[in-house]
């Protein structure tokens, strides 16, 4: 946001707190006609609504955004987009329009139905057939009985200006529908921003069970969605908003349509009983989140829409340009991550390639986010970022890549400067991996209970116990290891953390075959014996080391991985007569297209943060939720779409995108697990982004 959105933000929320609180919005509702309050509307002219000189979408939508959390009754984002459009217009009727709105559906036979502020305005813009009109003194009949209490008016078109005809008066309908699109989106993030405030701060307050409800997980993990789909929509809207065209603004609005309404529905839900007295306010919320997108018809159609639009552009993604620091990386993956690459990984499951490895060091990209003096090529976030989005797309073996990164970081900043010599520059060379000993047979999420058992023996440490899931160990020339080094303390602070060489007598590895195809592994500890010298950190303080791992492993997101899924399915589709042409796959291609907008546009203000120095502990978590849910969404609506060829895996004759889909459905499931389960990612998102009490308090 910029200074002057900010500025333009703190004004209207300031305005709309003091001229229009609660108390006002249901007087409004119980005037005639409903939902409008003149003494408002003319407040809000003093600050230069609706005309909004000089104003862009971007500043209108910051506006709409506060119009939307207040619920304020005045038609504001009807009036700017009529006014908007009528300074546009080289002919003008000669009187001035007060309060003008925009009949968003087009007219029937000289009537517009169900115009949002047509109880109130003045004059309504409209398409009629080809022409688009001005009318006025149209209105009929009194303002029905609605679900949000809004001054809804059908108008007849009869005492009209034309202000073009034929293909340009179609052309500008369009664009003030589309910013309406935009606009309405805004105010329904607004909307769904204050009912999500509304459901936390009941659920911190109530108590139940002698605790505050906030602190039931169930109700946790539900925020917590509503809080990524929140920031999901605000996102797109702002892009839109920055970048005009009418697909953004059409996933804009799907998205804040979507989150409104969850937001609105499980805040409710969140007050129980009381939800449903119309005392509390999160009513007038859930009113207003089902009915103000039904101004344009059914959202269905609005996904169909969409489609429409992507199929006109052929389907083609929203690529970032491909230039610069990421033209660099396609072109080193797309000689060096072949098809026999990647023949040699789905045939032995092991996801790491060590002439790519090599080949990706050789170009410096292993070090691309590491400072200068490390080897590395200092790139900002933004690159590093764009780099994990390429290796996704290209479905390039990378996981001992992250892992080992993950490690050398940890080391570079708790390590000693002999570990720091022997791991770093070995891994931006290329020579070495470095897998993970987290989890247990009884400890999964749960890495504090690890009993693996590390017992110090003179000047040396001697471990014995088991890990599962330490994927690449038969690759790998260290594992990090969690180990219990004092039973005795609590469950947190009795942790210390290995860096173990995997050529040491008494370890074993058995491998484990997957559900993707994938190996991973488990790995014995017979009486391993490793110098202290091996110890990251204090002893019984590896917990402390176990939080700098873990801010590094979340940082990654799946959004490459949905991104391969959808060109993997389009690249068959448009191979096919008719794959295309079904309405329900093409809802479920669009549907996967704002999922992925949405997850680069959350990808990229994790990287926003981490740029600016901080670790993004909640927009990690948010991005790493949304991006890995959506994949697996995806994943199984495309599937679908395959029918009885869907279950053909790779190799299998007639195989639908040579099982491409049926492979990333099955690799999708991990993917919620692997970095932190959804769960966990929830419970940090409702606890540290929500500030909901932890479980029991």
């Amino acid at each position: 946001m910029s200074e002057h959105e900010a500025e333009l933000r703190s004004t209207f929320r300031a305005f709309f707190a003091k001229e229009a609180p609660p108390d006002r919005v249901r007087a409004a509702d119980a005037r005639q006609p409903p939902g409008f309050d003149p003494t408002l509307w003319a407040q809000a002219r003093t600050l230069g609504v609706p005309e909004m000189d000089g104003a862009s979408l971007a500043d209108l939508a910051v506006v709409a955004a506060e119009h939307g959390r207040a619920l304020a009754p005045i038609p504001l984002v009807e009036a700017i987009v009529a006014a908007r459009l009528l300074a546009r217009l080289p002919h003008r009727a000669a009187d001035p329009v007060t309060l003008g709105t925009l009949a968003v559906q087009p007219a029937a036979d000289g009537v517009a139905p169900l115009v949002p502020a047509g109880t109130v305005a003045d004059a309504v813009v409209a398409l009629d057939g080809d022409e688009l009109v001005l009318a006025r003194d149209g209105r009929v009949g009194d303002a029905p009985v609605n679900l949000a209490g809004a001054p809804l008016a059908t108008w007849a078109l009869h005492d009209r200006v034309v202000l073009a005809r034929g293909a340009d008066a179609t052309t500008r309908f369009a664009d003030a529908v589309d910013e309406w699109r935009l606009l309405t989106a805004a105010a329904l993030v607004g909307l769904a921003r204050r009912a999500l405030e509304l459901g936390v701060d009941y659920a911190r307050g109530r108590r139940q069970f002698g605790v505050p409800i906030g602190s039931f997980q169930a109700l946790q993990h539900r925020l917590a969605d509503v809080r990524a789909a929140v920031d999901a929509a605000d996102l797109l809207v702002g892009d839109a908003a920055d970048r005009p065209d009418a697909r953004r603004m059409a996933a804009a609005f799907l998205a804040a349509t979507r989150a409104a309404r969850d937001a609105a529905g499980t805040s409710l839900h969140v007050h129980g009983g009381y939800g449903f007295m119309l005392e509390y306010d999160i009513q007038l919320y859930f009113r207003r989140a089902t009915a103000w997108p039904l101004a344009i018809g059914d959202p269905a159609d609005e996904l169909a829409r969409l489609a429409d639009l992507l199929a006109a552009d052929d389907w083609t993604l929203l690529d970032p340009p491909p230039c610069g620091f990421r033209a660099e990386v396609r072109a080193a993956l797309a000689e060096a991550c072949t098809d026999d690459v990647l023949e040699r990984v789905a045939a032995t499951g092991t996801v790491h390639d060590w002439g790519l490895h090599r080949a990706l060091a050789g170009r410096g990209l292993l070090g691309a986010g590491w400072p200068v003096e490390w080897g590395g090529a200092d790139r900002d976030e933004h690159d590093v970022l764009a780099l994990w989005e390429e290796l996704e797309r290209a479905g390039a073996p990378a996981d001992g890549w992250g892992t080992t990164e993950l490690v050398a970081r940890t080391l570079a900043l708790v390590g000693t400067d002999e570990q720091r010599r022997r791991v770093i520059p070995s891994f931006l060379a290329g020579d070495i991996l470095v897998c993970l000993g987290y989890s247990e047979p009884d400890s999964g999420s749960d890495v504090a209970a690890a009993t693996t058992r590390a017992t110090r023996d003179g000047d040396d440490w001697v471990i014995n116990g088991q890990k599962m899931f330490t994927t690449l160990a038969h690759e790998a020339a260290y594992v990090f290891l969690l180990t219990r080094t004092n039973p005795e303390a609590p469950k947190h602070r009795g942790l210390t953390m290995f860096l173990v060489p995997m050529d040491r007598p008494g370890i074993e590895i058995t491998p484990v075959r997957t559900l993707s195809g994938e190996r991973t592994n488990i790995t014995y500890y017979s009486d391993v014996r490793v110098p202290d010298a091996c110890r990251v950190g204090d002893v019984d303080g590896g917990w402390d080391v176990m939080r700098v791992a873990l801010a590094f492993e979340r940082r990654p997101t799946m959004v490459g991985e949905l991104d391969r899924l959808l060109r993997c399915f389009l690249g068959w589709a448009r191979g096919r007569a008719d794959a295309l042409e079904r309405p329900t796959v093409r809802a479920r291609v669009a549907r996967g297209w704002i999922d992925l907008e949405a997850g680069r546009r959350l990808s990229e203000r994790m990287a926003a943060v981490a740029a600016g120095g901080e670790l993004p502990i909640v927009e990690g978590s948010v991005a790493k939720l949304w991006s890995s849910e959506a994949l697996v969404r995806a994943a199984a609506a495309l599937l679908d779409t395959l029918g009885a060829e869907g279950v053909l895996a790779h190799g299998a004759p007639g195989a639908p995108a040579d099982g491409a889909v049926e492979l990333l459905h099955r690799h999708a499931q991990v993917t919620t697990i692997r970095a932190g389960t959804s769960e966990i990612q929830r419970t940090i998102i409702a606890e540290r982004g929500l500030g909901l009490p932890r479980a029991g308090r």
